[in-house]
């Protein structure tokens, strides 16, 4: 009798045991679904709560004139920063202390016109002069610009350089179409090729101007790389031209 209750106190106690793990496990299995499911309804409102915060961002950005999104405006600063680039697509800066800038027009008192559209800064510390060209011109012509107080320019046409210039060092005196020019500066300087069109003058140029007994005016320049150019035309006081500002002044670095 007594072996009789003890197999049936070991088979009530293996019993329990086993209804205890299986309840574990069922418990187990219920709270690893309630945690899925718990996953499941947080994600929605994660998506909801970055989409609101997007939108904010979005609607605290600067607008764009071009009507960009701000994904295709963040594309493209990247490739092109902002600092070198107009709506024309040319780099902006500004040059301080002349009488014109690169997108100007110039028109003279006879009617000529001139439009800006590129050309070379050339500097000592800093720029003293800018030689702008003007393919647009009915005539192609230069336009030599020095810093103020100088408010005079002269307006040039391309000479051929071996009509004043036959080789070595820009000399002190040049006769050309019978009328004689006088040196009356020559200056080390560094170029710096700004807009569209400038003429390649190297890394170092020497710029030699020539003055005549009257109003023309010869002007040459001489790359370190040997590379020779010319011009000839007038000069012309502030009354004789006037300017008229572009829009955008652009300058390309």
């Amino acid at each position: 009798m007594s072996l009789l209750l003890a197999g049936l106190v070991v088979a009530g106690t293996s019993g329990a045991l086993m209804i205890g793990r299986w309840l574990a496990r069922r418990r187990d299995q219920a709270n690893e679904l309630a945690g899925a499911a718990g996953d499941d309804k947080d994600a929605p409102t994660k998506d909801a709560d970055e989409a609101r915060a997007q939108a904010e961002v979005e609607a605290e950005a600067p607008a764009r004139d071009d009507g960009e999104s701000p994904a295709e405006a963040e594309r493209k600063d990247k490739a092109d920063p902002p600092a070198a680039r107009t709506k024309k697509g040319a780099a902006r800066v500004q040059l301080e202390g002349f009488v014109c800038q690169l997108g100007d027009v110039l028109m003279r008192i006879t009617g000529e016109e001139a439009w800006l559209a590129g050309g070379v800064v050339l500097s000592e510390e800093i720029p003293v002069a800018v030689l702008f060209v003007a393919p647009d011109a009915v005539h192609d012509c230069v336009i030599y610009v020095r810093a103020r107080p100088r408010d005079c320019l002269l307006w040039l046409e391309p000479l051929d350089p071996s009509a004043v210039l036959v080789g070595g060092e820009p000399p002190s005196s040049v006769e050309h179409g019978g009328i004689r020019f006088e040196r009356t500066r020559r200056l080390p300087l560094r170029p710096r090729r700004i807009g569209v069109g400038a003429p390649d003058v190297g890394d170092a140029v020497v710029v030699a101007e020539y003055a005549s007994a009257g109003a023309e005016r010869l002007l040459v320049l001489k790359a370190n790389s040997g590379v020779v150019r010319a011009y000839r035309g007038l000069e012309l006081e502030r009354g004789s031209y006037e300017v008229i500002a572009s829009g955008d002044t652009t300058l390309e670095s």
